[in-house]
Formats: structure tokens, C-alpha cells, sequence
């Protein structure tokens, strides 16, 4: 597989920035955007709201960033000082500091966050994960549940059978291997469904994205019985009808009621993979109805 170059990295870096850029425009509400350190390098934070309202964080899909919240960052913010990251190895500003140390499993995942919530001194929060962030989100309850009150999981990868899990990494793998427009294009359209506000958002994202080897991702694999039984925090599940990710929306959803102890599941008709894009009022309604004031 051949390496890719710097060039080609500043090339792609920058053309995430203009697209970030075009949306932070469009904020609705009055931000910060920082960076923090932790042992793999520097994570990009959006920070809104008042800043000693309860915290909230917000960790976005594979292959796009933080600004994926634009449509629920104003109803979110309101009572909650959210923190949207940039998941560190994925195509965002946050910044390895070496190539090859990174978050390689769901515990070393929940370790980077500890050691986000300790740099912007949260000590508990509440957290909300979209897709991978999902995955990221159950394994920070699971391996550090003391720092996370609430969960809130839209589309979470690990849910879903071990048969759909494997059809996602084959996709993924497709694409990295065979970077064609058209093969590209075909498993943007998989993703992302036929909605055009979520293709309009975020095909130039997952376009980059595929097409660049140089993000440094954990696989996020099925998470097994034992480990779902070990979330314990209060579960919001929002799963959409036509989610072509996670597959058979009924399944995942009469998974997580067996194993998760605490867990509220909706399933959202006629919605994709980026609910949170596609049904913006009645998600935002939903977490704000779920998450304690």
C-alpha cells in the first residue's frame, strides 16, 4: 500500500479546514475553538454554552468532524456547555504527535478521553456519540463509567451483529484499496442514504477521507454481551429505520434492551445514518428530553 505524502497530507488537511471553515461561518451560537494535549497529541475542541453550565461532549461519525453538531449545537447549548471534539486520528484538527501512537481499542479510546475531560477539568460528564462516536461513548462508560453521567448513542457502531459489523469494515476496506470515483462515490451514497441535507453536509468530508491513508483509527468492533452489561449509566439509543451502517434497526435495538442494564431505545422512520442531520428537531428534542436539566 503506498505511503502518503506530506504534500498530500497538507493538501487533504487543508481542504477539511475550508469545509470546517464553511460551517463554523454558520455557527449558531458563540464559540471557542481550542486545543488540548493527551498522550497521542493535540485534540481540536468546539466549546458552547455558558461555561458553568453541566458539561456535555460530543463526539462525531467516522470520516467527518466536530461541526457535524451544526444542527444541534443551539438546542444543546442552551442548558449544557458542549464540547464537540475532533476524534483524535480521524480527518479533523486534532493532531497525532506520532504516526503510529494512537488509540488502537476501545480502552485506549476511553483513556484519550480522560485525559481530554481532565485537560478542560470535567470531572463527570454527560456524552453524546454518533456512529463511531457512539462505539467511543459505550467504551468510555465501560472502561471509565465514574467520569460519564448520562449516554446518549446515535447509531453506535459495536451494536449491531457481528454479520453487519464485517459488512461495514469490508466497505471501508473497499474503498481504501480500490479508491476509484466510482467506488467512492457508490459507498458514500451507502453511507450517507438519499437525504440531501446529509450529503450536502458531509460527502466532501467522507470523499477526503476515504481517499487519504493517513488517518489512524481503532477498528470499531462488535463489543460483546459482557461488555454491553457493563454500561451502566442511563442510555439514550436513537436508531434510524433506513440506517444502511447498522443494518437491521430492530435487531440492534432488541440487542441493546437484552444487554444494555439501563438503556431507552427509539427507532426513528424513514431516517439514515446522520439522524442528527436529518431529523435535527426531533433528536435535539429527544436528548434534551433524556439528559437531566
Amino acid at each position: 500500500m503506498p505511503a502518503t505524502t506530506s504534500s498530500a497530507v497538507s493538501e487533504n488537511a487543508a481542504r477539511i479546514s475550508a469545509l470546517d471553515d464553511a460551517r463554523l461561518a454558520r455557527w449558531p451560537v458563540p464559540y471557542e475553538s481550542f486545543t488540548v494535549p493527551t498522550r497521542y497529541g493535540s485534540t481540536h475542541i468546539i466549546a458552547s454554552g455558558r461555561p458553568d453550565a453541566p458539561p456535555l461532549v460530543l463526539i462525531h461519525a467516522l470520516g467527518v468532524t466536530s461541526t457535524m453538531w451544526l444542527p444541534n449545537v443551539a438546542a444543546l447549548s442552551r442548558d449544557y456547555r458542549t464540547y464537540a471534539l475532533d476524534t483524535i486520528g480521524d480527518v479533523g484538527r486534532s493532531t497525532l504527535k506520532q504516526p503510529d501512537l494512537y488509540p488502537r481499542n476501545g480502552q485506549a479510546c476511553s483513556q484519550w478521553l480522560v485525559d481530554v475531560f481532565n485537560e478542560i477539568g470535567i470531572g463527570q460528564a454527560d456524552v453524546i456519540g454518533a456512529s463511531m462516536g457512539g462505539w467511543i461513548t459505550m467504551n468510555h462508560a465501560i472502561h471509565a463509567a465514574e467520569r460519564v453521567r448520562r449516554i446518549v448513542l446515535l447509531g453506535p457502531m459495536g451494536l449491531p451483529s457481528w454479520l453487519t459489523t464485517l459488512k461495514v469494515l469490508s466497505h471501508l476496506w473497499s474503498v481504501l484499496l480500490f479508491p476509484t470515483r466510482s467506488n467512492l462515490n457508490r459507498i458514500i451514497r451507502w453511507a450517507l442514504g438519499d437525504a440531501p441535507s446529509v450529503s450536502e453536509a458531509f460527502a466532501g468530508y467522507l470523499s477526503i477521507g476515504a481517499s487519504s491513508r493517513s488517518r489512524r483509527l481503532a477498528p470499531p468492533l462488535n463489543l460483546s454481551d459482557d461488555q454491553l452489561r457493563k454500561i451502566k449509566p442511563a442510555t439514550l439509543l436513537m436508531l434510524g429505520a433506513r440506517d444502511n451502517v447498522i443494518g437491521n434497526a430492530n435487531e440492534a435495538a432488541r440487542r441493546a434492551r437484552r444487554q444494555i442494564p439501563h438503556v431507552e431505545v427509539e427507532i426513528i422512520p424513514g431516517a439514515g445514518h446522520m439522524m442528527n442531520t436529518e431529523r435535527p428537531e426531533l433528536v435535539n428534542a429527544r436528548i434534551l428530553g433524556f439528559l437531566p436539566g
